[in-house]
């Protein structure tokens, strides 16, 4: 089955009654777990590929390494999961029985973290059909949907498929040099948005990385990531999962971040066709896309800042970046 330009595609966010409503059907679907897990100091380490193979997982599903799956070496200043190059890509989803007429529905056992940002490569990629669980493995069982208990010794293995490297989309990663640019662009400057935890955006709480300046870059707006989800208490174990807010709460906390102006041009930038009004940053590219999936939600496209602060503050720690903070 090819698809074309009059098939429907799914839509970007998809809940766990429609992800089951697919099972089975014509078009062929792949699900990915693309969780990942911020490794913090002090704390006990978890490993999401050893996680997925003990289960539980969604029926059929493979792992899909962020880590892995990426740029990394001298070239990209050794920063984690940046955006891969064609050529991963490719080898990856064909490796993952993933062709160009696939359905990818991607789902993290947090619910909503690390998911946007593997739906973000496949969207950036041109990838024409692929959705995010809603509240992830969580939601799903929630959901009464039934699950893969087994243990595996070993990834499942599938039928490679045809996928020729793509082309990344214009615009939808912006480097340091662009960002740089943005902050002496004054009124004509892309809105940026900074999905950190608002004391780290503040520059009043420390940085968990080390060597790296604290603040925010300049001229950037603050909209963290968790504004923009709920919470759910889960059914299997102890607490709580995220699914995305209601699109009349992403309203409101667009608004609050950037103004009623700033929302104007954001709508303004939406209406162009082909227009990205806003780009994404935030510690390591992950959590930014979290934002990007939301503002998807309205309409508005987002570029995104892959080195994020990983990147910025380091350099801004080298005396190479500029940075602010707010006032306490």
């Amino acid at each position: 089955m090819s698809l074309n330009a009059t098939a429907q595609l799914p839509p970007l966010l998809i809940s766990p009654k429609q992800l089951a409503s697919l099972l089975g059907g014509p078009r062929p679907l792949r699900i990915l777990d693309a969780t990942w897990f911020l490794q913090m100091p002090g704390a006990a380490p978890r490993n999401a590929h050893a996680e997925f193979l003990r289960g539980p997982r969604l029926p059929g599903a493979l792992f899909w390494d962020v880590d892995a799956v990426a740029t990394r070496g001298d070239s990209v200043r050794n920063l984690p999961h940046m955006m891969p190059s064609t050529s991963i890509f490719a080898e990856a989803a064909r490796s993952h029985g993933i062709s160009r007429e696939t359905h990818v529905v991607v789902y993290d056992t947090h619910g909503i973290f690390s998911a946007p940002r593997t739906a973000f490569t496949f969207a950036a990629f041109g990838h024409p059909a692929i959705s995010v669980l809603d509240g992830g493995l969580p939601a799903w069982i929630a959901a009464g949907e039934s699950v893969d208990r087994e243990a595996l010794a070993a990834d499942p293995t599938v039928d490679a498929a045809e996928y020729e490297a793509p082309t990344l989309r214009p615009g939808w990663v912006r480097s340091f040099e662009e960002m740089l640019h943005n902050t002496q662009l004054g009124s004509n400057a892309q809105t940026v948005l900074d999905a950190r935890p608002k004391p780290r955006f503040d520059g009043h709480s420390p940085e968990p990385r080390p060597d790296m300046a604290a603040g925010h870059i300049p001229h950037s707006l603050s909209l963290p990531a968790p504004s923009v989800l709920e919470s759910q208490p889960k059914q299997e174990g102890e607490g709580t999962y995220t699914r995305m807010k209601p699109q009349h709460e992403l309203w409101k906390l667009v608004q609050s971040a950037v103004g009623e102006q700033g929302l104007e041009k954001l709508r303004h930038d939406a209406s162009a066709k082909g227009a990205l009004g806003v780009s994404l940053t935030c510690g390591s590219g992950m959590t930014a896309c979290i934002v990007w999936l939301a503002l998807q939600q309205l309409g508005i496209d987002g570029a995104l800042y892959d080195e994020s602060w990983a990147g910025w503050g380091r350099r801004a720690h080298a005396g190479e970046a500029p940075v602010e903070k707010s006032d306490a």
